[in-house]
């Protein structure tokens, strides 16, 4: 998920103590701008919301989370932090993560088991760690041992319990102590309790995860009496950063339970997982705060003491965004983080040449890197296919997606490298599923006409969707918005609105990213535990050999008769664009590049444009019309043969288009011709039988209809 920008520049005013003195305090924020893409960095500035009194020192707690092993910009974060410290003074800055440091990381990292940022991490100076959800992808083997062992503290998680105990599961501790300018901070961590339905459940068999917000209160109560200030450091957070705390408690259980639960002595909330950038105080005036992820903001809070360790006068809350280029190699620490950084890099250089598999032909997006979103490509489809094929669980009616957006790159022809597979999915983000309605996922599909959250139309109108191969839908782009969507077909079936069916993708898309707002909505939201690239490096691998797929999932189908009749006139159905200024702009063809008109960067990574020949209609198997496709457009006329019964039926038209191999389904109302396929009455010339001939079974009965019965 993208970080979501606070509101803009705001002071409130707050209650600190110390257990029992009362102290007004202020928090500040900078207005970030971002929604969903980068701002332009803000340079750093020292937080000079709080102004010190003579005799007193001004300290800094700084705060980040969810780094996910974004090591190419720890240089940059943690110059931000050295350039604090050389303002305030080392002893008086303090350095506490909020989770989520490893997992879900960039191939850098990623491709050395997350090594190079555990040593990162032990260079940073830190003076608290709280444990997050990807710290258990790998299992509580792996945190206990490996992790641990490379970290110079304990990691804090107060609800995670050895089984069966509410002891906290050693190497884990509850809290950290520490002291800045004398200030004695409490910092007590914790993760979401949703813990053991994000990663596999083998990973934590030795373990119970209790709830959070319980474990801080328990702790908080068994702090040292000279403890100043209490920190709580939960990695659980408010899904929406442009909102209010408020209205975030009243949408998430998880965050309602923070927001009105914890105990008044905790008197800031340093939150994570979600990925948002906000502050705010609830009734109780504790400051909650989130600095967005990926090494992308620095939190933090200022605060003055006097000589003999007191708080005094108001608190300071700022979050920094950090501009990824502000490097000063002159640091020792700098110094020592960059060295680790380009030995990552020199060796994942190493093994993203390792050859994965083949492409016989290039597998591109439209022009090969993520300029143009608005048509098909088979890159797309392929990684939606890697989603069906990783998370489905043997389930056929698994529906895999994938936002254009997060498609960066492409093969061209020939070797398939590690560090290319890499580049076509550099965000390391965790596959996840979540379960939607059939109704649901047609207003997903009709949000690929995109609207922001306030309703206006971004830059980009229109974001097509890649799909897994087993799901084909048609559109009119001609009828009213929200209701362009006219059939969606699962295997060849007709989607039921009513039926639930899960949905796999990266957790960005999962989440309501790129404006598909009906996936955040989905039950039973679960991380696999695993993380994009190592899985499509992985499904790779094992397909060996790789050819651009030019079917196409989504078809403008204009003209479609809902009823048919058999022995009738034929229908006509026409393949086609027909809104006068289409946002969805393509035809039967995926012509890809040569569709834009536009030269790509690089060529030789653009799969070769595909023109149509033909359509062919089928029903229940048998021909019933052929058509020509021209400049990837189509009529064709559909007539359905006598089968002299009386009957209706529902059935599904599909139309076969070669040789791109795409498919489109129509659901349609067949009548049945019965009624002129009566049997005759006798001739008058024929005289009747003197005795009536009882008729066996099945042999027509004079007058009467042939039923076959």
């Amino acid at each position: 998920m993208r970080p979501t920008a606070p509101s803009a520049h705001t002071r409130v005013e707050f209650q600190m103590s110390k257990f029992s003195t009362r102290l007004a305090c202020g928090v500040a924020v900078t207005s970030l701008g971002l929604a969903g893409v980068v701002a332009a960095p803000m340079p750093l500035a020292l937080a000079d919301e709080v102004s010190c009194a003579p005799g007193t020192t001004k300290v800094s707690i700084l705060s980040y989370n969810d780094f996910h092993g974004r090591i190419t910009l720890a240089p940059a974060m943690f110059t931000a932090v050295e350039k604090i410290r050389a303002a305030r003074g080392e002893a008086n800055v303090g350095l506490v993560s909020v989770g989520d440091d490893i997992g879900g990381s960039t191939f850098e990292s990623m491709a050395d088991d997350d090594n190079p940022t555990l040593k990162i991490l032990a260079a940073a100076g830190l003076d608290a760690m709280a444990v997050g959800n990807h710290e258990f992808d790998k299992g509580w083997a792996d945190l206990s041992g490996r992790v641990h062992d490379a970290l110079p503290l304990q990691e804090l998680g107060a609800n995670v319990y050895s089984r069966g105990t509410s002891t906290v599961a050693p190497p884990l501790k509850a809290h950290e102590i520490f002291e800045v300018g004398g200030l004695k901070v409490a910092v007590i961590g914790a993760v979401t309790k949703d813990l053991p339905s994000l990663v596999s459940p083998a990973g934590l068999s030795d373990l119970t995860i209790g709830d959070p917000v319980a474990a801080v209160n328990r702790e908080v109560a068994a702090l040292p009496t000279d403890v100043d200030l209490v920190i709580a450091a939960i990695h659980e957070g408010a899904a929406n950063g442009g909102s209010t705390g408020d209205a975030q408690a009243a949408a998430s259980p998880n965050f309602a339970s923070m927001w009105h639960d914890l105990d008044p002595r905790v008197k800031v909330v340093l939150n994570g997982h979600t990925h948002q950038s906000y502050a705010w105080t609830n009734s109780k005036g504790q400051l909650f705060t989130q600095a967005a992820s990926y090494a992308s903001q620095l939190n933090e809070l200022t605060a003055c003491v006097t000589a003999d360790g007191q708080l005094s006068g108001d608190l300071g809350n700022v979050n920094h965004v950090i501009d990824p280029k502000a490097i000063d190699a002159s640091s020792p620490r700098i110094a020592e983080i960059q060295g680790i950084v380009d030995e990552a890099v020199r060796k994942a250089d190493q093994i993203g040449a390792k050859v994965i598999g083949n492409a016989t032909q290039a597998i591109s997006t439209t022009m090969g890197n993520a300029d143009v979103r608005n048509v098909e490509s088979p890159m797309s489809n392929a990684i939606a296919e890697m989603f069906f094929d990783t998370l489905n669980n043997g389930n056929p009616e698994f529906i895999g997606i994938q936002n254009p957006g997060g498609t960066r790159d492409s093969f061209n022809q020939g070797d398939i490298t590690y560090k290319e597979a890499a580049l076509a999915l550099p965000f390391a983000n965790s596959l996840m599923t979540t379960q939607i309605t059939g109704a649901q996922f047609k207003t997903v599909l009709e949000q690929q006409w995109q609207r922001k959250s306030d309703g206006s139309v971004p830059s980009r109108p229109f974001l097509r969707l890649g799909l897994s191969r087993n799901v084909t839908y048609t559109y009119d782009e001609s009828r009213p918005e929200g209701d362009r969507i006219t059939g969606i077909f699962i295997n060849g079936s007709p989607i039921d609105p009513a039926k639930h069916y899960t949905v796999g993708s990266g957790s960005f898309l999962i989440a309501g990213g790129d404006n598909f707002h009906e996936l955040a909505k989905g039950t039973g939201t679960r991380d696999s535990g695993r993380v994009d690239l190592e899985a499509w490096t992985s499904w790779v691998a094992a397909k060996k050999s790789l050819s651009p797929d030019h079917s196409k999932r989504g078809v403008s189908l204009t003209t479609a008769p809902d009823e048919l009749t058999e022995g009738g006139t034929a229908a006509r159905f026409v393949l086609d664009v027909t809104a006068a200024d289409p946002t969805a702009p393509e035809g039967l063809d995926m012509l890809l590049g040569a569709a834009t008109g536009r030269e790509p960067k690089d060529p030789t990574k653009v799969s070769p444009a595909l023109a149509n020949t033909s359509v062919t209609a089928l029903l229940d198997g048998a021909t019933v019309g052929s058509g020509t496709v021209t400049d990837g457009r189509a009529s064709i006329d559909v007539t359905i043969p006598s089968s002299c019964t009386l009957d209706s039926r529902d059935a599904v038209l599909t139309f076969q288009v070669a040789p791109s191999g795409t498919e489109i389904h129509k659901s349609v109302r067949i009548t049945g011709d019965g009624a002129s396929c009566a049997s005759p009455t006798p001739s008058p010339s024929t005289p009747p039988p003197s005795t009536p001939t009882r008729p066996r079974p099945g042999q027509p009965r004079p007058g009467l209809p042939s039923t076959g019965a």
